[in-house]
């Protein structure tokens, strides 16, 4: 990983995701872009005016920042559309992650149309971390979604690269395919033993191949996957949720697809979701 971008919109959650995107940096021995993109709907001269005064801020925060300073990151201010330009950017730059702030409700608009965050991730093949805690403490409980596939193999070795010395839990939620009614998740529901023996073996050895010191622990859970994660990270068991991004077509993609981006938006812990291998 040799170059983290950072995008921020100057709130109070981007300056976390900046100051997680300069630890890991720093941990990394990677270089560290700062990326602010001001709206281009603005008419020029106020565009021109919020594009200068984003500089002067951003550059005040570098210089007031030890971290930051130390690391010399560079600095953009680009005009355009976040969603589009972040993934240009972090494509040219050669960035191995990119870091963003977590997601802000923008009222009745976004509830009828895209949020900015998944139109994000869908436009990006790179890892994203989306930053929602508090950016001084390393990481230290990481959950991954653990469905067996290459998409959750890179999770969990983007995660294992970015919290080298967290505990990590390989997670496998499971549902029974009766409980796909509307109401068949509430109704509870318990998992067959022969199954559960089962998921527990190949989560063991894979728990075993992914390795790392400390070695990954690993828990079969009845539930919906977004359901079953965001419940972790609410209950204090996650400070990082790792997903994979799956590549497959049709139905199955958008379903899995939809996982990440809902666990993305609403998860009350950091979030990693890496790109298909």
């Amino acid at each position: 990983m040799k170059t983290i971008l950072a995008a921020t919109d100057l709130s109070a959650r981007s300056d976390r995701a900046v100051l997680r995107a300069a630890h890991l940096a720093k941990a990394q021995g990677a270089s560290l872009r700062i990326l602010h993109v001001c709206d281009d709907d603005l008419p020029a001269a106020m565009l021109q005016s919020r594009c200068e005064q984003a500089a002067e801020a951003l550059t005040a925060m570098i210089a007031q920042t030890p971290l930051l300073s130390d690391l010399s990151p560079d600095l953009s201010v680009e005009a355009g559309h976040a969603d589009v330009l972040l993934p240009r950017i972090a494509r040219e730059s050669g960035a191995g992650l990119v870091v963003v702030g977590g997601h802000r409700s923008r009222g009745m608009g976004e509830l009828l149309g895209t949020p900015t965050l998944v139109r994000l991730l869908r436009g990006t093949q790179l890892p994203v971390l989306i930053v929602v805690g508090r950016a001084e403490a390393p990481y230290k409980k990481v959950s991954v979604a653990w469905d067996f596939s290459p998409a959750a193999w890179e999770a969990g070795h983007l995660a294992r690269q970015i919290a080298p010395e967290a505990g990590m839990t390989l997670v496998h939620a499971w549902m029974s395919p009766y409980t796909g009614s509307p109401y068949g998740f509430e109704a509870g529901g318990t998992i067959p033993q022969e199954t559960l023996d089962r998921l527990g073996e190949q989560l063991a050895q894979d728990a075993e191949e992914l390795g790392g010191t400390p070695s990954p622990q690993h828990e079969v859970v009845f539930g919906p996957p977004g359901h079953t994660l965001r419940q972790r990270a609410s209950e204090g068991k996650a400070d990082l949720l790792a997903l994979g991004r799956h590549s497959r077509s049709g139905l199955a993609r958008l379903l899995l697809g939809a996982t990440a981006e809902d666990v993305a938006l609403s998860a009350a812990c950091d979030v990693l979701i890496a790109p298909p291998s």
